[in-house]
């Protein structure tokens, strides 16, 4: 469903926007439903998820399986200034989800700027919880941590940002950690059409190795690592953000999360005219132990062109039988319910 025009939203005042923009996109909201409860916030009822799978203007995903839950850690996508903390979600099934609110909150990070909350990652090690994350719109990528599980609270974990400068040309942003089958693990970052790489250390505070550049070709932004029968597929958005040329490609490597990948791109995720524009800036899921992939991106509404007016949405990623990825068929029904065993 399109949405209205931005002068017919404008006169109703902020508020009353993200309210109004929420139940028309959203398949299984109400208007009884409460926009701002925590994690009393649960949507479920349909047999499959509908796109966007939760209400609000969120972007960035970052995707993962954390104690038998599949988890969503993306950015708020409001203005630079109203960035200023993140929310996460959760959901046995990938059709009920549960809203954590304020999981970190950059009032509690001084050197944050306390604005432009962007792209958040996690991992887990030893029941730690690592969340790396951009700050500032270029303030730098940092590092927080939590015990008491994915949902958080995170708190900084070095007082000052991990990666605080440009490297290669890349802007310090869109972080997204991977960890390899040996238990090594990798941060992968860059804005401003490069892309950049380094092996964390065993405190995952800390790198191991210098950073390098990966730039591969159409790079713009937001990289994902992920691997399969000993293949890294290095995926990445391509385009602009704020337009309907945003989509996202990957290529390969067979030797190492940081290359060398091979010279060619595969584009795989592209707006639909009858479903959405603006795809892109994806997490992936592996259902464990089995061959069952997903992507989670985020889109724009049709016929709504504020740049910021995004919202997270889930579809089927399948590979063909020689390794390459399908190009995606982006739904509005999203995807079918998958509980965790």
């Amino acid at each position: 469903m399109a949405f209205p025009t931005d002068s017919a939203f404008a006169a109703l005042g902020s508020a009353c926007r993200v309210l109004l923009a929420a139940l028309l996109v959203h398949p299984r909201l109400s208007a009884a439903t409460p926009m701002n409860m925590g994690s009393d916030l649960k949507l479920s009822g349909n047999a499959t998820s509908g796109n966007p799978i939760f209400p609000g203007w969120y972007a960035d995903p970052d995707a993962r399986v954390f104690e038998g839950q599949y988890w969503v850690f993306p950015s708020l996508s409001l203005d630079y200034d109203q960035q200023t903390y993140f929310d996460c979600f959760s959901s046995p099934d990938l059709i009920t989800w549960t809203k954590h609110e304020r999981i970190l909150d950059f009032a509690d990070i001084p050197w944050s700027t306390n604005s432009a909350a962007w792209a958040p990652t996690v991992t887990s090690k030893n029941g730690t919880y690592y969340m790396y994350f951009s700050a500032g719109d270029g303030a730098g990528i940092g590092v927080a941590t939590s015990t008491n599980g994915p949902a958080g609270p995170y708190t900084d974990a070095l007082g000052e940002p991990l990666i605080p400068d440009v490297d290669f040309g890349g802007e310090p942003i869109d972080p997204d950690v991977f960890v390899d089958d040996d238990g090594s693990a990798y941060l992968l970052w860059g804005g401003w059409s490069h892309g950049i790489g380094a092996q964390l250390n065993d405190d995952m505070i800390s790198f191991k190795t210098n950073a390098q550049e990966l730039t591969p070709p159409n790079y713009v932004e937001a990289p994902c690592m992920i691997k399969r029968n000993g293949v890294y597929y290095y995926l990445y958005s391509v385009g602009g953000w704020g337009d309907n040329s945003y989509g996202v490609e990957y290529v390969t490597s067979t030797t190492s999360p940081l290359g060398p990948f091979t010279n060619t791109s595969t584009h795989i995720l592209s707006p639909d005219a009858n479903v959405a524009q603006g795809t892109g800036s994806n997490g992936v899921i592996n259902v464990p132990d089995t061959d069952e992939w997903y992507i989670v991106y985020h889109r724009r509404p049709l016929g709504d062109d504020a740049a910021n007016d995004r919202n997270v949405c889930i579809d089927k990623m399948v590979f063909n039988d020689d390794g390459s990825i399908q190009p995606v068929i982006i739904t509005t029904d999203g995807v079918p319910a998958r509980p965790l065993s």
